[in-house]
Formats: C-alpha cells, sequence, structure tokens
C-alpha cells in the first residue's frame, strides 16, 4: 500500500521549457505494483526532494491515476536551480499527496448545478491543469468553464500551446499581460480588468489562485457581481512548507494549509487576519 510519508524514488522522463524561468516536469515512479497509479486530487500537493539540496512542495498538473507526475516549477532557488540542471534519467525522490484536493468543491454537482470560472496569475495555471485536462472527469461534459489569465508578457504564459485544445473542451480564456508588448493584439493591464472588458460566466463558482496581491481586488469583483463567500475557493499553497502540520509555517488562524486546505472558501477565511 502507498504511504504518503514515505518518499518515492521517481526519474524525469521529459522536460519542456515553458517560458524563461520554468519548465514542465515529467517523473515516472518506479512501482512495480500491479495496476499501481500515482492518484491526486486537483489542488493538492507533493513534496520534491533532492540529497543534498532539501525539498519543496510543488502542485501536480498533469494527469490524474498516472504512473507519472508533471510538475511545473519555477528557477527561484538552490532546490529548484539544481532541478532545472538536471536532465532527462536523473532522479528525485517524491512524498504524497498532501493537502485536501478542493478542486473542484464536493458540494457542488457540476454537471448539473454550477459553472466553473476561475482567475489566475502567473504561474497560478499550473494547480488548475490537471483540473483542465480532467475537465469531463470532474466537472461534466456540459460544465462551462471560464478563465481569466493574467501575466507579465506573453512569454511567461503556461501551457500556451495548449490552449487550442482546451477551446476544444469548451473552455473560454480571456488573456491579459501587463503592459503593452509588441505583437500582442490581446487585453493589456492587471487581470482585474478583465472584469471590465468581458462579462463573467453566470451561476458559477469562482476559483482563486495567484500572487497574493491579486486576492483582494478580485475578491472585490466577485463580490461586486453578487457570488457568495460560500461559492468562492482560493489557494493559499505559497505557504506550504513540510507538508504533515509539524513545523506550523503554514498555520491560518486555527487551520494547517497543508492538512485542512491549500483550498479554502473565502467563508472560512475571511475573518482571519492576514489569511491572504
Amino acid at each position: 500500500m502507498h504511504n504518503p510519508y514515505q518518499p518515492e524514488p521517481a526519474k524525469i522522463v521529459s522536460i519542456s521549457r515553458q517560458t524563461s524561468s520554468v519548465k514542465l516536469f515529467r517523473f515516472e515512479f518506479a512501482q512495480n505494483i500491479p495496476g499501481w497509479k500515482f492518484s491526486y486530487q486537483p489542488g493538492q500537493f507533493v513534496e520534491l526532494s533532492l540529497p543534498g539540496f532539501g525539498e519543496a512542495p510543488f502542485a501536480p498538473c498533469g494527469g490524474i491515476k498516472e504512473k507519472y507526475i508533471e510538475l511545473c516549477v519555477r528557477n527561484v532557488g538552490k532546490l529548484t536551480a539544481r532541478l532545472h540542471a538536471m536532465k532527462v534519467g536523473d532522479r528525485v525522490a517524491v512524498r504524497g499527496p498532501y493537502g485536501n484536493g478542493a478542486w473542484p468543491a464536493g458540494k457542488y454537482d457540476f454537471k448539473v448545478q454550477k459553472n466553473l470560472f476561475i482567475a489566475v496569475g502567473g504561474l497560478g495555471l499550473a494547480p488548475l491543469r490537471s483540473l483542465l485536462l480532467g475537465k469531463n472527469y470532474f466537472l461534466g461534459k456540459d460544465t462551462k468553464v471560464q478563465i481569466f489569465y493574467g501575466a507579465r508578457n506573453p512569454q511567461e504564459m503556461l501551457f500556451r500551446h495548449e490552449y487550442e485544445n482546451w477551446k476544444k473542451l469548451k473552455i473560454k480564456m480571456e488573456l491579459t499581460i501587463d503592459k503593452e508588448h509588441a505583437g500582442w493584439k490581446g487585453h493589456t493591464g492587471l487581470v482585474t480588468t478583465l472584469f471590465d472588458k468581458c462579462d463573467v460566466l453566470q451561476n458559477s463558482v469562482a476559483f482563486l489562485v495567484g500572487p497574493p496581491v491579486m486576492y483582494k481586488p478580485v475578491l472585490e469583483r466577485l463580490k461586486k457581481l453578487g457570488f457568495a463567500d460560500e461559492d468562492i475557493y482560493l489557494s493559499l499553497e505559497r505557504r506550504m512548507h513540510c507538508a504533515v502540520g509539524a513545523c506550523q509555517h503554514c498555520a491560518v488562524g486555527s487551520y494547517y494549509t497543508c492538512k485542512d486546505g491549500p483550498v479554502f472558501s473565502w467563508a472560512q477565511i475571511k475573518n482571519i487576519p492576514d489569511a491572504i
């Protein structure tokens, strides 16, 4: 039986560059158990470790229940710099998954009840990719999905070569970049400017993932549109550290982000100081 506290050896089987500082890694596990697959829910996370370089939390962003796992990694520190220098065939260790896996929120029957509105910034699209790839499995084929996605420039947009395929899944994307850029014909401005330029999908649950500075202005827009606190969900994955509630680095009020999150409804955390 898989032990989520025991790191599993995994081998890099593919690497693709997403941006100047972000790479998408696919890791294949060495399990020889018949029928074994690495199972997780969108919203959960894993810990990747390298001897001598430490470990760090990452949100899986690929297919569900596979022999492999995909992680989108930005080169920002000692461990990630080492990982970016590695090649296909090199090995790492992965433990998990952890967290509540609340994308989508369990109380909703998306097949008959709700649509899905997503607001993301920068690297925030990564943890939602597994949900989008499994749209029909998690949401139902008739669920409408709308994404507001903001990045610094077109080259910083994740998975941009997949957008045409996502459109075939009836996922509507509205894109914006922070400042004017040569050749860019889309929207310009922060992700909040899209609320002034595009109609938000009605009868929706809202998912927010991105830098903390994005949350408050997006929340204000959603509340003006009549979204209930219970229908707005935010990821606090940036607070992750040990993954098992020991270090208390991720404490938010009475919650541990690694155990009770990383996804919370706004109703749960809106009265907690400095939650976002």
